[in-house]
């Protein structure tokens, strides 16, 4: 049995490896971020700029440790500076460090953010009415026209995704390029581009459907914009949009990147 020494001891080096070791205990706290944020308008704007995309110092949006690193890594930067680079130490608590911190990895890594405002139960009947399901994968059903959405909140800012909704051309996820395949006889097959090379065209069809064309054949491809619907925003309401995003922003299940070619689908 430890004594009331140790024991002391042991709950101390508990408490600093929650602390300093372990994850964020300021993240995802409203109140905690909302600190944070005052911290960084006063203390860090000035270099990394108000929104942190940079300034005088380097964006933190594209920090690898921002992004990538654990939480201790990124509280002990702050906390410690960076010695040769003009980062100074940032005085303050661990809690406010935190919360800086938290703040931080709130607007720079997506899916550490709040919730976004909205009914996510009212969204999930929007993306079911409004024909999502039928091109995208969300809560383990729908189809594969379009990308999955099971991870769109790690992987998107809120802003990114509300521009996928209200302007899908503008951006087109990798993988996911609208085309059409024409031929010499004036026939023509559209679908999402999966794969080309010299000799074929393979291609997605709109039914879900795996094709290959022989360049050979006379197949040739022509560019079209995102099979994303461009007007589906105009056809809901504001609150129905807000909701939409609200159940987008739920989709945070970890994720693993991967290629998906005509070959690996």
């Amino acid at each position: 049995m430890l004594s009331k020494g140790a024991f002391g001891v042991l709950c101390s080096a508990i408490l600093a490896a929650q602390g300093r070791g372990g994850a964020n205990p300021a993240a995802g706290d409203r109140e905690a971020i909302t600190r944070g944020e005052k911290t960084y308008a006063q203390r860090c704007a000035g270099c990394h700029g108000r929104d942190g995309k940079g300034g005088e110092a380097p964006s933190l949006h594209k920090s690898r440790i921002v992004v990538l690193s654990p939480d201790q890594r990124f509280f002990q930067v702050v906390k410690e500076g960076l010695p040769g680079v003009g980062m100074p130490p940032l005085a303050g608590s661990d809690s406010m460090i935190w919360e800086v911190v938290a703040y931080v990895h709130s607007i720079a890594k997506p899916g550490m953010g709040l919730p976004v405002p909205g009914d996510p139960n009212a969204g999930r009947a929007v993306f079911q009415e409004a024909g999502c399901v039928r091109c995208h994968i969300v809560e383990g059903r729908g189809g594969v026209l379009g990308p999955d959405l099971a991870s769109i909140a790690r992987q998107s800012s809120s802003t990114a995704i509300r521009e996928s909704i209200t302007e899908p051309a503008v951006r087109v996820a990798p993988g996911y390029r609208a085309v059409a395949v024409e031929f010499a006889e004036g026939q023509a097959v559209e679908g999402v581009l999966k794969n080309e090379d010299n000799f074929s065209i393979q291609l997605m069809t709109s039914d879900g459907e795996l094709r290959a064309f022989a360049r050979a054949k006379g197949a040739a491809v022509r560019s079209r914009s995102s099979l994303m619907p461009a007007g589906l925003s105009n056809r809901l309401s504001s609150q129905q949009l807000q909701n939409l995003l609200a159940f987008l922003d739920r989709q945070r299940a970890p994720s693993a990147r991967s290629e998906t070619g005509f070959q690996n689908y």
